[in-house]
C-alpha cells in the first residue's frame, strides 16, 4: 500500500503564521499565538483520497509538533507521495523542506496545493524538488497524479506536473458540485492534544467546512481564487459531521470555517434547528450584509456564541475602494444586535489598503472604538495572489513582500504604518469601557480566566508549563 503524507509545513521565521495572536499586542511585544487551529483542510482531503484509493495517509502538522524543517523532513523522508500545503510568505521554507525531501529521498513525488502554489504553479514547477503542482480545489487533481504515477490513468486535468523533462499544464478540472458527496474530515491523522484557543467557549475544540466558494467581489481577498462558484453542503449532511464530532471524538466546540456561513438564510436556519439539542459550542464568519435578527436569535439560541466579521474600514471612501459592498451604518447595526442578543463580536480591519490616509487610518480606528465590538484584530494590507487587486502589483516579484504586516502599499511609510496598527491595539484594548463591557458580558470568572491564559501565553515559559509545549 502506498503513503502519502499530508504536510502542514514549519513556522516561518519561529511564528505560527496562520495563528497570529487575535488578542491586544498592546505592549507592542509579538505575543505567543492565542491559537492554533488544526489543518482541517487536510483532513479533508485525506478522507477523500483514502476512500478513492487504497492508500495509507498520513497528516504530519509541524508547526503543533514544533518541528524544523530538518525534523519534518526525517519524518517525510518514507513516504511515496509528500504532498505540503504551500503558504506565503513561507514559500521559500516551504521550498526548502522540499529540497530537504528529496535530498533524504530522491524517488519521494514531491507536490504542492493551496491558493498560492495554484496562482504561482509555473514558477514553481520549475523547483527541482517539485514534481507537480495542483491547481485549485485538491481532491480531483490528487486522484489523477495518483493515477498518473502508478500508469492507470492519463487524466491531468488540475495539474502542472514535470515528465520526462518537459513541463506539462493540464486543463482545469471540474468542480466537486455534490459537496455532500465528500467523505467528512479524517480527524483521526490529527492530534487534537496540540490545538488550542483561549477564546472558545468550550472544552476542545474543533473546525468544519461546510461551503465552498464565494460570491462576493472584496477586491483584497483570494476567496474567488479557487472558486467563484458558491456551494454548499446540506444541512442534514453538516449536522451527520457535528453529531460524529461530538459522539466519536468528545469535542464541544465547533467553529464553521466557511468564508461566509450565514449566506443561505434558509440553511443556517435548519443547520440552527439541528444543533439546538446538542449542546454544542459554535462559532462563523460571517458579513453583516448576510444576517438579521431573526437569523441572529435563532443562531444564539442553538448555541452559537462568537462570529467574527470582516468589517475593514471605519471609512466609507475606503471601504467602496474595497469593493466590500457595506455600508458602515449595515455595521453598527448589526454589531448593536449582536450585543443586545448576547452574541460575542469579532472585528476585522485592514490598515493600509491602496489610498489610505493617516485620517482614514484614524476614522478606522475610532469606529473600532464605537462599534463595541467584544475583539478587534488590525492588520497590514499585503497584495494576495488571486485577489482582484493583485495584477496591480503582479511587477513586484519578490516572495518577501507578502510577509504580512511587513510592507505599506499606500502613502503612509511603512513603519509609521506599523504604529498605526499598533496604536490601534492599544486604543481599542486598553478602555477602561472594553474591560467593564466585558466583564458584564461573560462574566467575572471567564473573563479573568481568559486573560490570564493570554498573558501566560505572552510569557512563553511559564505558559509551557502550565499548558504543556505548543
Amino acid at each position: 500500500m502506498q503513503k502519502i503524507f499530508f504536510i502542514q509545513p514549519p513556522r516561518y521565521k519561529g511564528k505560527i503564521f496562520h495563528a497570529e495572536p487575535l488578542l491586544p499586542r498592546c505592549a507592542g511585544i509579538p505575543a505567543k499565538a492565542s491559537y492554533l487551529q488544526p489543518p482541517i483542510g487536510l483532513a479533508y482531503t485525506a478522507a477523500y483520497i483514502m476512500r478513492e484509493r487504497n492508500v495509507a495517509a498520513q497528516i504530519i502538522d509541524a508547526q503543533a509538533e514544533d518541528l524544523t524543517l530538518e525534523e519534518t523532513a526525517e519524518k517525510a523522508k518514507d513516504a511515496d507521495f509528500v504532498i505540503i500545503s504551500a503558504s506565503l510568505p513561507a514559500i521559500e521554507s516551504n521550498l526548502e523542506l522540499c529540497k530537504q525531501i528529496k535530498t533524504l529521498n530522491k524517488d519521494i513525488k514531491i507536490g504542492l496545493i493551496g491558493t498560492y502554489a495554484s496562482f504561482f504553479h509555473k514558477k514553481l514547477i520549475k523547483n527541482s524538488a517539485i514534481d507537480f503542482v495542483v491547481r485549485g480545489e485538491p481532491e480531483i487533481p490528487l486522484v489523477n497524479i495518483l493515477d498518473f504515477f502508478n500508469e492507470k490513468r492519463f487524466d491531468l486535468s488540475g495539474l502542472t506536473l514535470k515528465h520526462n523533462g518537459k513541463i506539462i499544464v493540464g486543463p482545469k478540472a471540474k468542480l466537486i458540485e455534490n459537496l455532500d458527496s465528500l467523505p467528512f474530515a479524517a480527524r483521526e491523522l490529527l492530534n487534537y492534544k496540540k490545538y488550542y484557543d483561549i477564546l472558545i467557549k468550550g472544552k476542545k475544540l474543533d473546525f468544519v467546512i461546510s461551503a465552498r466558494g464565494c460570491p462576493f467581489r472584496c477586491n483584497f481577498c483570494a476567496a474567488r481564487a479557487y472558486s467563484k462558484k458558491y456551494r454548499a453542503r446540506s444541512a442534514g449532511n453538516v449536522l451527520s459531521e457535528v453529531r460524529e464530532i461530538q459522539e466519536e471524538f468528545g469535542h464541544d466546540d465547533i467553529t464553521f470555517f466557511d468564508d461566509t456561513f450565514t449566506i443561505n438564510k434558509r440553511r443556517i436556519l435548519e443547520i440552527c434547528e439541528g444543533l439546538k439539542g446538542l449542546s454544542i459550542n459554535w462559532r462563523c464568519l460571517s458579513r453583516v450584509d448576510t444576517v438579521d435578527r431573526e437569523m441572529l436569535e435563532k443562531m444564539y439560541a442553538a448555541g452559537c456564541y462568537q462570529i467574527k466579521f470582516g468589517v475593514e474600514s471605519g471609512s466609507q471612501r475606503m471601504l467602496d475602494r474595497m469593493g466590500k459592498g457595506i455600508k458602515l451604518s449595515d455595521v453598527k447595526k448589526v454589531f448593536k444586535i449582536c450585543n443586545e442578543i448576547g452574541i460575542e463580536t469579532v472585528a476585522f480591519f485592514i490598515l493600509g489598503y491602496p489610498g489610505e490616509t493617516k485620517r482614514s487610518a484614524e476614522k478606522t480606528i475610532r469606529f473600532a472604538e464605537i462599534l463595541d465590538a467584544d475583539f478587534a484584530s488590525f492588520n497590514l494590507f499585503t497584495p494576495l495572489p488571486g485577489s482582484p487587486v493583485f495584477p496591480n502589483f503582479e511587477h513586484l516579484d519578490e516572495w518577501s513582500l507578502y510577509d504580512f504586516g511587513s510592507f505599506s502599499f499606500c502613502s503612509i511609510p511603512t513603519e509609521e504604518l506599523k504604529e498605526i496598527a499598533t496604536k490601534a491595539y492599544k486604543r481599542f484594548y486598553l478602555r477602561p469601557a472594553y474591560a467593564y463591557g466585558r466583564i458584564k458580558k461573560m462574566g467575572f470568572r471567564r473573563f479573568l480566566v481568559q486573560n490570564i491564559k493570554f498573558w501566560l501565553m505572552r510569557e512563553g515559559v511559564l505558559a509551557e508549563k502550565i499548558f504543556g509545549k505548543r
